[in-house]
């Protein structure tokens, strides 16, 4: 039997047309996300934009690579393998108040939003996520 692997790709030519992108030329972006079908969203939108972007998958090494690295901001999934993305952000404000910090959870509840707030994140993003939501939140922080 012989297996294929197929490389997803996402067709966002309707959607650019529609929404006014941004312009992430030069900027680094860490991308903290275990699923890979997500990050594979993720990086479709971010090669529109032409954003650089860095991919961990856990929370400690979230922390490490922000600790080596230089970012513009960071995109931070929630439910993560190791650590959970609440933790890994108040370890990170321990060494950076500057960077904007954006959660990415699938939660909606305001208990859940509260506790992403005080950990130190700028901001939420709800999963699922339209482009132009995406695209309104990040240039807040640009």
């Amino acid at each position: 039997m012989t297996l294929y692997k197929i490389k997803p790709e996402i067709n966002f030519t309707f959607a650019k047309k529609r929404t006014k992108m941004l312009d992430l030329t030069g900027k680094n972006i860490l991308v903290v996300e275990d699923e890979d079908m997500n990050f594979i969203y993720l990086r479709q939108i971010f090669k529109l934009t032409n954003g650089e972007i860095t991919r961990v998958k856990t929370g400690k090494s979230a922390i490490e690579t922000c600790l080596e690295g230089s970012f513009d901001f960071i995109l931070m999934d929630i439910q993560l393998p190791d650590i959970s993305g609440i933790k890994a952000t108040k370890e990170i404000r321990k060494f950076n108040m500057a960077i904007p910090i954006i959660a990415q959870t699938a939660c909606r509840t305001p208990d859940e939003l509260d506790k992403v707030l005080s950990a130190g994140c700028n901001d939420v993003l709800i999963k699922p996520f339209k482009l132009e939501d995406f695209s309104s939140l990040i240039s807040k922080y640009i």
